[in-house]
Formats: C-alpha cells, structure tokens, sequence
C-alpha cells in the first residue's frame, strides 16, 4: 500500500472514530473535565507500556511534553465544554473550524499555498458553517470555549508537526500525553469513581480514542501537511453530527444535509489534488 494513502486511510478512520467522543460526553454523568482527565490518565498509562525497556531520551521529550500537553488539555477542556453546553452539531462543529485557523497560520509561517489548496479548504469551512446552523447556538461560553478550542488545537498541529518530525508520533504523543496528565490531575480525581464504575467507556476513550488515536495522528502528520490533515478530519464532525441524530434524536435539517455533501467532497477533493501533486 502507498504510505501516502495509507495515512489517508489512517486518519479518515480516525476521524470518523473521534466522531463517538460527542455521544460519550452527552450520554454520561459525569463533567466534561473530568472526562477529559480520564482520557489523559489512562493513555498516558497505555502508552507508558510501550516505553519499558526501551531507551529514550526523556530529557529531549520534555521540552516539546511542557509545550504541546497544555495545550492538548486546554483544546480537549474547551471542546468538551463547547459540546456538553450546545448540540453536537454547534459544538463540534465550532471546533472544527480550526482549519480557517491552521491556514492563517501556515500563511503567517511564509508557506506557499495554492489557490486550490485555498478553495477547498473554504469550501469545506462553508460546509460546517450550514452544518452549524449558527441560529440553533444555545449558550454564549459553549461558543466562546468552541472558539477557544478551534485555536489552541490550530497552535497544537501547527508546533506539533515540527517536532514529530524530529522524535516520532508514539514519543510524542506519550510526551504530550503525560503533560496533560499532569495538568488535568485534580479533575482525574474527582470522576475516578466514575471510571471506575464505567470502565468499558472509560478504556474505549482513554486506549483507542486517546493513545492509539494521538500516536496514529502524529504518525499521520509526518506524513501529510497539517492543512491537508486539517481538511480530512472534517469527518469527524460529520460522524459525531450522524451519530446523534441516531442515537439522541438530534433533528437535521435540509440544509445542514448540504453541509454534509460539501464536507464529504472537499474530503474527496482533497485526498484526489494531493494524489496529483505527488504524481506529477
């Protein structure tokens, strides 16, 4: 198989993975926060498994562990804030228009992008916008905290890319994992009763959702740019906006039907001019 398109194949099941953390968050009683120090606390654990004699340079993993964990943990608080406070579709969907952001970015770094580049990624943020439906937004901070998230996670791509490149996606990802451990301890805490009684969920989130998704993304990115990575994951909120319709009776509209045609072709669209690049 293409290491190009593996890694294509790689991060679409990813994000049509990641599309179940909504439903988890909306469908259990436990805080947002709390949900997100579990996740940190168990994938820092699994992935610390992998470690065991095996010789690492913690010291070098410590500098890029104190810069992408924070931020890790502040784009997983505000995202799982942003969509317990509205809808899934409001809520994920405010934190996926990070790509407008990752493109400011890349642009503010000197990179050269293309037209078509530019064109798909508008397009695909167009599509959120209708899948959205900005009317239906219910609660001021659960938009505020969307944004938020948007951002941090644009920054975490963005630095995150330089130094998978130099240490690898499973040093990385351990790295950065432990550092939000660390920051989300005190509300690990308060729900490790709750992981405890709900330990299926709570491992489903913390190994595959977390470690093995963390490790597969970076491994990902060493591979395809952020902005092309940024555009496949709108999956994502296109899965999670799905499965509440189906498993919470979220209503969806004829127009936010529209949004999913567009997400869905800019994915297409996206993996179809990379493929043209690296061919000719």
């Amino acid at each position: 198989m293409n290491k190009t398109f593996g890694a294509y194949a790689a991060i679409t099941v990813l994000a049509i993975s990641w599309g179940t953390i909504p439903i988890i968050i909306k469908t259990t009683d436990i805080s947002p926060l709390s949900l997100v120090g579990i996740r940190t606390f168990i994938g820092s654990i699994f992935l610390s498994l992998f470690f065991i004699n095996k010789k690492v340079n913690f010291k070098a993993l410590i500098k890029p562990g104190l810069i992408l964990g924070p931020l890790l943990a502040i784009h997983w608080a505000t995202m799982f804030e942003s969509i317990d406070r509205n809808s899934v579709a409001v809520g994920i969907g405010l934190v996926f228009s990070y790509p407008i952001f990752v493109l400011i970015i890349e642009r503010i770094r000197g990179k050269k992008l293309t037209i078509i580049q530019i064109l798909i990624i508008l397009i695909g943020f167009s599509g959120l916008i209708i899948l959205l439906e900005v009317r239906s937004i219910n609660s001021i901070s659960g938009l505020i905290f969307g944004i938020l998230s948007a951002i941090s996670l644009s920054f975490l791509i963005t630095i995150g890319e330089y130094y998978t490149s130099e240490f690898g996606g499973l040093n990385i990802a351990f790295a950065q994992l432990i550092s939000a451990g660390f920051v989300m301890l005190y509300f690990t805490t308060q729900g490790f009763g709750w992981m405890i009684e709900n330990i299926g969920i709570s491992l489903f989130l913390g190994i595959f959702l977390t470690a093995i998704g963390l490790t597969t993304y970076w491994y990902v990115v060493k591979i395809i740019k952020p902005l092309s990575v940024s555009t496949i994951t709108y999956l994502e909120p296109t899965s999670g906006v799905i499965l509440g319709i189906i498993l919470l009776d979220e209503i969806i509209s004829l127009s936010q039907l529209i949004g999913f045609v567009l997400i869905i072709f800019v994915g297409i669209s996206q993996v179809i001019y990379d493929s043209r690049i690296k061919s000719d």
